[in-house]
């Protein structure tokens, strides 16, 4: 089960920006340290987007990171973006924020040009939308997302396209228009916050914006609501302190560019000025180019990718087949995902190398993600829900009894009594479900009205009521 703690992750042993960042996150956004620890990939990957293409075959990767992050009201989703956007905009990148709108707010639109010499029949130029150009997105309520629709499904169709690797072509938006065609580059980052609402599990296993995004999933309790607003309150009128100054993790990203940029420019041998009179279009072909030789990878890396996607696989293969195909659908993008965050890794470290230590850090990041992901789905999804989901689940409870060992009391509680633990134990094994949690779920939907129950010490023991004994499976 995922700890939700970013400090003993080896990234964040390892490199002390990353832990004076997440100080400070923890001061805007308390008790949230994995969105903050993909946040800091947040603002990394729109630091490294004009200069960093991955090369996978024929095609690429980018270094954009984006998150979609589910969670409930008032545990410090909104409050997180307002040190991700002050960490943007003062190390001379862009954040912008969605809220609701049309094509025309997302895409662009074509509006009459001030400078046309022709009123009445006036040229028409591009006027971008939110989705245009680089900059971070902070989408604060997504269950716009995830909402039905002509609309809304345009709007998802449009996010999805714009997570399309920079440099292939596929992250061009194009808009049909009556009196004309126009396109935008979208390199933007999202940056996706909702608390959960209903039929979200099946939006994320339904919706393909889910694999191009890391997806986040938390319940808080009561009691971690009260811990937050009893920190909060020690909080007013008390300075925190901080191992790593603001400045400071502002000043990693500004170096982060210019460094980035200045390799660019030496390995195509551009001076600096001539880049900057490039067009758009013409440094992104620089930078392509150059995809192979910008970063490097030494022998240990593909091993090391090779033992993160059999980790991967390795959540999903406990799993009933009906559930393994769905929930691998996610592994790809893990694996490009483990890639990208190598490659971060490696520009925290400031080499030009990618090694199998660099998969490492990202792997325990988002192997940790995927575990806490699938859990929250198989104990929550009802895959061919109704009552012939109901007839197998108890069929399956009735079968995992019955392979139990029985005991009988010899007073008024009589014979035919199993441990719970052990009936629990045998249907995991049966229906092919590894966690606990997602055990004890099962459990409680479909087989307490089966089941009376007793104690004997500190066991429990369960038998079936009469009414569910017939039709028992040996």
């Amino acid at each position: 089960m995922m700890e939700h703690r970013a400090e003993n992750y080896e990234c964040v042993k390892q490199y002390s920006v990353l832990r004076g960042y997440l100080e400070h996150f923890n001061q805007y956004s308390r008790n949230n340290e994995i969105p903050g620890l993909l946040s800091f990939f947040f603002i990394l990957g729109q630091a490294a987007v004009p200069y960093v293409r991955i090369p996978v075959g024929g095609s690429n990767l980018d270094p954009r990171v984006s998150m979609f992050w589910i969670q409930d009201t008032r545990t410090g989703k909104s409050a997180a973006y307002q040190v991700i956007e002050q960490v943007l905009n003062e190390a001379n990148m862009r954040s912008e924020d969605y809220n609701s709108g049309n094509d025309a707010a997302l895409v662009g639109t074509l509006v009459p040009d001030p400078d046309s010499e022709d009123r009445r029949n006036p040229d028409m130029i591009v006027r971008p939308g939110l989705l245009a150009g680089r900059k971070g997105l902070n989408f604060d309520e997504g269950s716009v997302v995830l909402k039905t629709g002509h609309h809304n499904e345009n709007t998802t169709l449009f996010l999805q396209s714009a997570l399309n690797a920079a440099g292939t072509g596929r992250n061009i938006l194009t808009k049909h228009m009556a009196r004309d065609t126009f396109s935008v580059k979208s390199e933007v980052s999202l940056w996706i916050t909702t608390y959960p609402p209903k039929g979200i599990k099946e939006h994320v296993l339904d919706k393909g914006i889910f694999q191009r995004v890391l997806t986040y999933w938390r319940h808080w309790t009561l009691d971690m609501k009260r811990t937050i607003n009893h920190e909060l309150a020690e909080a007013v009128h008390n300075k925190p302190e901080f191992e790593v100054p603001f400045d400071d993790v502002v000043d990693f990203f500004k170096e982060t560019q210019k460094r980035l940029k200045r390799r660019v420019q030496e390995l195509a041998d551009i001076p600096p000025m001539e880049w900057d009179d490039m067009r758009e279009d013409d440094q992104e072909a620089v930078v392509m180019s150059l995809m192979h030789r910008m970063f490097t990878v030494d022998e240990s890396y593909i091993p090391a990718l090779m033992s993160a996607i059999d980790e991967y696989y390795s959540i999903v293969d406990p799993l009933g087949p009906d559930k393994q195909g769905i929930c691998s659908s996610f592994i790809m993008g893990l694996q490009n995902y483990t890639n990208v965050l190598a490659h971060h890794m490696a520009m925290v470290e400031g080499v030009w190398i990618v090694t199998g230590d660099h998969i490492d850090m990202a792997r325990e990041i988002l192997f940790d993600l995927y575990g806490n992901l699938i859990q929250w789905l198989e104990s929550e999804i009802n895959i061919g829900a109704g009552n012939a989901e109901k007839k197998r689940m108890q069929g399956l409870w009735r079968k995992a009894f019955n392979q139990c060992e029985v005991f009988d009391f010899d007073d008024t509680r009589g014979q035919g009594w199993a441990k719970k633990k052990d009936v629990q134990s045998t249907f995991g094994r049966l229906a092919n479900y590894a966690s606990r949690g997602t055990i004890n779920a099962k459990f409680n939907k479909f087989a307490e009205p089966m089941f009376q129950d007793t104690r004997e010490g500190v066991g429990i023991y369960v038998r079936l009521r009469a009414e569910h004994r017939k039709g028992t499976e040996a």
